[in-house]
C-alpha cells in the first residue's frame, strides 16, 4: 500500500508540473493577446526595435563575409601584400581564402551556426538599447530585463526569439511579457548557401586562376618568337600595369550559369562558368587595381635576336625568342545581392610560376611554395649590411635548387639588421636578400653546416646618361652580381652599384631594309626504311622552307664594348655618365647588318663621369 501511495504521489506531481508549464505558455500567450490597448503600442514598438536590430546584424553578416565580429587581423608583409581582410570602401571584409605574409594559403570560412551565434550575441548585447523616451513623456514606465536570444537562419527569413522580461506600467495598468518572437525577411541563408557552393567549386577547380592565366597570356609576354633583327626589351612596370589592367577589365565580366544576365553575343559565353547550380540571384565578381596585387617577373628582360651571329648568315632572316615566368596573386570579391541586401566574400587568386595553385581540399593552411619549404629545421642567424657595414633591413628568401622559400625580413636589433630564421636543409643553397635602394644580394650556404650568414648589399646610385646625338641605343651594364639595361633615350638614367662591369652599347637608326619572302629547298640524308636501314642504308629527302618577308625598321649603326670597375666614390660623386660610341652607318643588306653586329664586338666605347 505504501508503494502504491508513493507512485500515486509522483504521478500527481508530474501532472501538476506539466499543467503548470502548459498553463504558463497558455497564460503568457493569452496575456499578450489580452494586453490593454493602451500598453500595446509600447510592446509593438519593442518588437519593431528587436526586428530593426536583427536587420542590422543580418546586414553586417552579409557585408562582412558572414562575420559580425571579424577574426583577428593578420598583416601581410612588404613583399606579400595580402592581409587577412580586404578593405572594401573602408569596411574590413575577411578573406575566405588568402595568402599570409609567410606565403601560406589560409582559409577562414564561417559556418551557418557560427553566423547564428554571432547574430544572437549582437542582438543580446543590444536587447536593452531600445529608446522608450517618447513613451516615457506620455506617462509610460518601461523596464527591459536581460535575457537570452536564439536565432535560426533560413533560406528566405531569419527567425529570432528573445527570452527577457519586458514590464510596462501606465496609471493603474501593467503588463509583463517574458518571451518575444520576430521574423525578418532575408535571403541571408540562400546567399550563404550559394556562396559556399561557389567557393568550394573555386577551391577545387580553380576557375578564377584559369581566367587569370588567360589574362596573363593575353596581356603579358610569356613564351614566343618574333620575326625581327633588333632586341626585344621588356619593362617590368609596363608588364605589371598591363596585367593589372587586364584583370580589372576581365574579372567583372565573369558570370556563373544562371538566369540573372543576358549575353550580348555568343562570344561572351567564354566568361560563363557552370559551377553545378543555376544562379537565380544577382551576383558580381569584382577586382580593383587599387587592391593589393603581387606580380613578380622572372626571366631575361632583353631578348636578343638570333640569325645575326657569325656563321648564321645562311638563315637569311632574324628572329627573337623570349620566355618570361610570373607569380601573380590578387583578390576577387564575390557578391550576391538584390535590391535590399548583399552577401560578399573575398578570395585570393594565386598563380605560381605560370601555373595555378594546387587544389585545396581541406580547411588547413597550405603552402604555396615548394614542398622543400615545408621542412625548415636548421636555425641560421642572417645579418644584412651595406658596404660600410651599416645595418640594412631586407627581405630574406632561401633558394635550394629550383625551390624558393620565403623566410622573413631582417629587423633592427641592437644595432644590427638580423633575422633568426629557420631554413630547409640544403647543400650549396643560396640566401637571397633584397632591399629598396640596394642591389639584390645572395649568399651561398650549406645549411647542414652553416649557422650564421653575413650578407652585404650594394647601394644603388642613380646617374643620368648622355650618349650624344643617337636616335636609339641599347646599353648593357653587366657585372657578376648585378646588371642593368637601358633603352636610350626612352630611359635617360641608370642605377648602378660598385663593381666590375662589362659595358656594351648597340646604336640603332631608322632603316628601310626589306628582305622579300623566299622559298628554298633543303635536302638531307635519312635512314632508309625496312631492312636496308638497319645496315646503314640512306636516302635523300628534300623539304621546302618558306621564309617570310622581313622589314627591318631599326638597324644597328654603331656601338662597342668596354670593361671598367666603378667605385662607390665615383658613383656617389658623379651626376652624369657620358658614353662616347663609334658609329658605322646604315647597312644596305643582310650582310651589312651582320657586319655591323660584328663591328660592335670589336669597337671600344669610352666612359666619362661628370
Amino acid at each position: 500500500m505504501n508503494k502504491k501511495g508513493q507512485v500515486t504521489i509522483f504521478i500527481i506531481v508530474a501532472i501538476v508540473v506539466v499543467a503548470a508549464v502548459v498553463g504558463y505558455f497558455a497564460l503568457r500567450s493569452s496575456f499578450v493577446e489580452s494586453m490593454p490597448e493602451d500598453l500595446r503600442p509600447v510592446y509593438d514598438y519593442y518588437l519593431s526595435c528587436l526586428e530593426a536590430t536583427t536587420k542590422q546584424g543580418v546586414s553586417l553578416l552579409g557585408e562582412q563575409g558572414g562575420y559580425i565580429e571579424v577574426p583577428d587581423f593578420e598583416p601581410g608583409s612588404a613583399y606579400m601584400p595580402f592581409s587577412s581582410q580586404l578593405d572594401f570602401l573602408g569596411q574590413p571584409v575577411p578573406y575566405w581564402m588568402y595568402v599570409s605574409g609567410n606565403n601560406l594559403l589560409r582559409e577562414q570560412v564561417p559556418t551557418k551556426s557560427g553566423m547564428e551565434r554571432g547574430l544572437e550575441k549582437y542582438v543580446s548585447d543590444r536587447i536593452g538599447d531600445c529608446d522608450f523616451s517618447d513613451f516615457e513623456k506620455m506617462g509610460y514606465e518601461v523596464y527591459v530585463g536581460e535575457g537570452s536570444v536564439e536565432v535560426d537562419i533560413n533560406k528566405l527569413n531569419v527567425d529570432l526569439e528573445a527570452d527577457n522580461k519586458l514590464t510596462i506600467f501606465k496609471g493603474g495598468q501593467s503588463a509583463v511579457v517574458g518571451s518575444h518572437k520576430v521574423s525578418v525577411n532575408s535571403k541571408l541563408g540562400k546567399f550563404y548557401d550559394m556562396a559556399i557552393e561557389v567557393y568550394n567549386f573555386e577551391k577545387t577547380s580553380m576557375f578564377l586562376e584559369k581566367y587569370a592565366l588567360d589574362v596573363m597570356r593575353l596581356y603579358a609576354p610569356v613564351t614566343g618568337t618574333e620575326i625581327g633583327c633588333t632586341p626585344k626589351i621588356f619593362v617590368d612596370e609596363e608588364i605589371r600595369q598591363n596585367i593589372i589592367g587586364g584583370l580589372a577589365s576581365n574579372i567583372p565580366s565573369l558570370k556563373l550559369e544562371g538566369s540573372y544576365y543576358d549575353l550580348s553575343s555568343k562570344e561572351r559565353n567564354y566568361f560563363v562558368t557552370d559551377v553545378g547550380l543555376k544562379i537565380d540571384e544577382n551576383m558580381n565578381f569584382m577586382y580593383s587595381s587599387d587592391w593589393p596585387t603581387r606580380v613578380e617577373i622572372y626571366g631575361d628582360r632583353v631578348a636578343k635576336p638570333a640569325g645575326l651571329q657569325e656563321g648564321m648568315g645562311m638563315l637569311g632572316f632574324c628572329y627573337v625568342p623570349y620566355h618570361l615566368v610570373y607569380d601573380i596573386s590578387f583578390p576577387v570579391l564575390v557578391q550576391f545581392y538584390d535590391s535590399e541586401e548583399i552577401f560578399q566574400f573575398p578570395i585570393a587568386v594565386v598563380i605560381s610560376k605560370n601555373q595555378a595553385r594546387e587544389a585545396m581540399p581541406t580547411m588547413t593552411g597550405v603552402s604555396v611554395e615548394s614542398k622543400v619549404c615545408e621542412f625548415r629545421n636548421q636555425l641560421v642567424d642572417i645579418h644584412t649590411y651595406d658596404v660600410d657595414l651599416n645595418p640594412v633591413p631586407a627581405r630574406i628568401q632561401f633558394k635550394c635548387l629550383d625551390s624558393v622559400c620565403e623566410i622573413g625580413e631582417t629587423e633592427l636589433e641592437n644595432g644590427d639588421a638580423v633575422l633568426h630564421g629557420e631554413l630547409p636543409q640544403c647543400v650549396n643553397g643560396f640566401i637571397l636578400a633584397t632591399a629598396e635602394g640596394y642591389a639584390d644580394a645572395k649568399y651561398q650556404i650549406s645549411t647542414n653546416d652553416g649557422e650564421i650568414a653575413n650578407i652585404v648589399l650594394g647601394k644603388k646610385y642613380d646617374l643620368r646618361l648622355d650618349l650624344g646625338n643617337v636616335q636609339k641605343a641599347l646599353v648593357n651594364f653587366i657585372s657578376e652580381d648585378y646588371s642593368a639595361v637601358v633603352l636610350y633615350p626612352d630611359m635617360k638614367s641608370v642605377e648602378l652599384v660598385e663593381g666590375y662591369y662589362n659595358v656594351s652599347v648597340y646604336v640603332y637608326d631608322n632603316s628601310s631594309l626589306k628582305f622579300p619572302a623566299t622559298s628554298k629547298s633543303e635536302c638531307v640524308d635519312v635512314p632508309e626504311g625496312g631492312l636496308a636501314g638497319l645496315f646503314g642504308g640512306e636516302t635523300e629527302k628534300c623539304y621546302e622552307i618558306n621564309l617570310p618577308e622581313i622589314n627591318v625598321d631599326f638597324a644597328v649603326v654603331g656601338g662597342g664594348k668596354t670593361q671598367e670597375y666603378m667605385t662607390s666614390e665615383q658613383l656617389e660623386n658623379a651626376n652624369e655618365l657620358n658614353i662616347n660610341v663609334p658609329l658605322f652607318g646604315l647597312p644596305q643588306d643582310l650582310e651589312g647588318l651582320q657586319a655591323n653586329y660584328m663591328n660592335v664586338e670589336d669597337e671600344v666605347v669610352y666612359l666619362e663621369f661628370e
